[in-house]
């Protein structure tokens, strides 16, 4: 994102404002398409009384690999960097760990190591995991430690119970996932990098 922003000359300061205003207009509060009349006025209601903490995790959720959090995850005090809402992202050699304002979303690419699906859910491949599943049990092993402690960082975050689920890449699940990747066109909506192309247009 920020290398996009870059690119079309938007200032530092303010590399973070187009973003959150595309992913806003793709809300059912204000997307033209697809949205009930109930639908529309809960979302607005919510962005008027909830937190402002809940209300950002509304407009851009938080995204994190987890198959290289050792790597990526130096300072355990501290969120580990977060990706790009796109499915650039993602890799089937990966998981990741999608928080909204809701939820926790794991969602485990079929080509996953063996190793990992065994330390997180003590399965003994992805294949063997169901299309869904709710909560993580924790088990005594580094990665299972890592994954819960970055999860109780990040419900710091807000002072409310989350759900955690789990999804398999190749289960007709994997649309709760992939629906918060805000950033890629979809339904309709025009890919973040299209919105800074019509933006340019019309103030260039």
């Amino acid at each position: 994102s920020s290398g996009i922003n870059a690119e079309y000359g938007v200032p530092k300061a303010q590399r973070l404002l187009p973003l959150y205003i595309s992913s806003l207009l793709r809300s059912s509060a204000f997307r033209l398409q697809n949205v009930s009349v109930d639908d529309r006025y809960s979302m607005m209601l919510a962005f008027k009384t909830l937190p402002v903490e809940d209300v950002m995790l509304m407009v851009y959720p938080r995204l994190f690999s987890l198959h290289n959090l050792a790597e990526t995850w130096t300072d355990k005090n501290v969120i580990p960097p977060r990706l790009s809402l796109t499915a650039e992202k993602l890799t089937r050699q990966g998981a990741f760990l999608l928080q909204t304002h809701e939820y926790f979303i794991i969602w485990v690419g079929r080509n996953v190591s063996d190793i990992f699906v065994n330390s997180l859910y003590n399965a003994a491949s992805a294949s063997d995991l169901p299309d869904i599943q709710n909560g993580l049990e924790p088990f005594d092993n580094s990665i299972s430690t890592m994954v819960h402690d970055l999860i109780s960082l990040c419900a710091k975050v807000r002072d409310a119970p989350y759900t955690l689920i789990s999804v398999r890449e190749d289960s007709r699940f994997g649309t709760l996932f992939l629906q918060h990747l805000v950033e890629d066109r979809s339904d309709g909506q025009i890919s973040y990098y299209e919105f800074l192309q019509k933006v340019q247009q019309q103030v260039g």
